[in-house]
């Protein structure tokens, strides 16, 4: 095609002038010539053309899918993450939970121990004071004179 067109030219070029008005007398023939010349090689330079245009938008198309598969692989690889950045999360919530339960279940099981055994320690102190003044009657009565101690068996 550029032949044909650097052909047109060396036409238009060597062409004589007119001398009035400066138009330019061109073989009407060799012109005729060169346009079917061009037609007939314009399909093929299109068709070319067309099938580089075909084969840069498929070539597009395939570039533009595989970058939709790359940030769509991307996409998921987040959200896994974040998946397991929220399980992990979650995880540690409840184990501050649990731990905020044992704490509260501890405390309480202090406070009914301490309470069992301060009941456990009003019992003894009563059977203990029970006791001692069983021993303290018992004593009261070993330090009476031995006359006494027939009258207060008696009384008894």
């Amino acid at each position: 095609m550029q032949t044909l067109i650097d052909e047109l030219e060396n036409l238009v070029n060597s062409a004589m002038r007119m001398p009035v008005g400066g138009k330019l007398l061109v073989d009407e023939a060799a012109i005729r010539r060169l346009i079917e010349e061009m037609r007939a090689t314009l399909p093929d330079e299109l068709r070319v053309g067309q099938r580089i245009a075909g084969e840069r938008d498929r070539i597009l198309a395939d570039a533009r899918a595989q970058a939709r598969r790359i940030v769509e692989e991307a996409q998921a690889q987040v959200n896994a993450r974040l998946d397991e950045q929220g399980v992990v999360q979650a995880a540690r919530q409840r184990a501050r939970e649990l731990q905020q339960e044992a704490e509260k279940a501890a405390a309480i099981l202090r406070a009914e121990t301490d309470q069992y055994v301060l009941n456990q320690f009003s019992a003894l102190e009563s059977r203990l004071i029970r006791v001692l003044r069983e021993v303290q009657a018992g004593q009261r009565v070993l330090t009476q004179p031995p006359a006494e101690r027939t009258d207060s068996a008696q009384r008894s």
